[in-house]
């Protein structure tokens, strides 16, 4: 069963479906079809613990039913995720009303999916993913900057995000790794500016 190129986050119900540790870890396992206990002895969990996870991820069009077999009588489904790379709508953030539950929702949901990628990367490497240059980038700066500068590094960065999401959009292969990526790009509005 070939895979689609994409899969659009564009419900925050989807969000908060993907947005879970053990969902995550499943969908990574699932870059090729398995079982549910194939996926358990992989993530060394109990696989009663992951069917409520793995039957969400399916209603949700998360994930996907590639192969049946009957085994000692027992039906057995093999499961693989329906796309080589799940992206979160942007709309989702600039379509929710400021200070809602559903914006908190929203930026928890990303930062902890970060959280979550950065912590297995740790403990099932044992190095730190930031402590060479060339590896990871971890950066926080508050930028001064006129608005030719703000519209300059913007474009800057929308060309760069758009051609290395089109360079990974093409078929997966083994010459490529798996890096995260999350960037917040935004106004500041400080305490000293609400208070002049």
């Amino acid at each position: 069963m070939s895979l689609s190129q994409e899969f659009l986050v564009d419900s925050l119900e989807t969000l908060k479906v993907i947005a879970h540790s053990t969902r995550l870890n499943i969908l990574q396992s699932l870059k090729h079809p398995k079982t549910v206990k194939e996926v358990a002895k992989l993530l060394k969990l109990p696989a009663t613990k992951l069917y409520y996870h793995v039957n969400l991820m399916e209603k949700h069009g998360l994930i996907q039913v590639v192969e049946t077999n009957i085994v000692s009588g027992i039906l057995e489904k093999k499961y693989q995720v329906v796309a080589h790379h799940y992206r979160i709508d942007n709309r989702l953030l600039t379509e929710q009303p400021t200070a809602t539950p559903e914006l908190e929702q929203m930026l928890t949901t990303i930062f902890n999916v970060t959280e979550t990628e950065i912590r297995r990367t740790v403990e099932q490497t044992e190095q730190n993913p930031f402590a060479e240059e060339a590896t990871g980038i971890l950066y926080r700066a508050s930028l001064r900057l006129t608005p030719e500068q703000h519209a300059e590094f913007y474009g800057r960065l929308k060309i760069i995000l758009d051609e290395i999401t089109e360079q990974s959009s093409g078929e997966a292969n083994s010459e490529q790794s798996i890096y995260g990526l999350t960037i917040a790009y935004y106004p500041v509005h400080t305490q000293n500016e609400a208070s002049e």
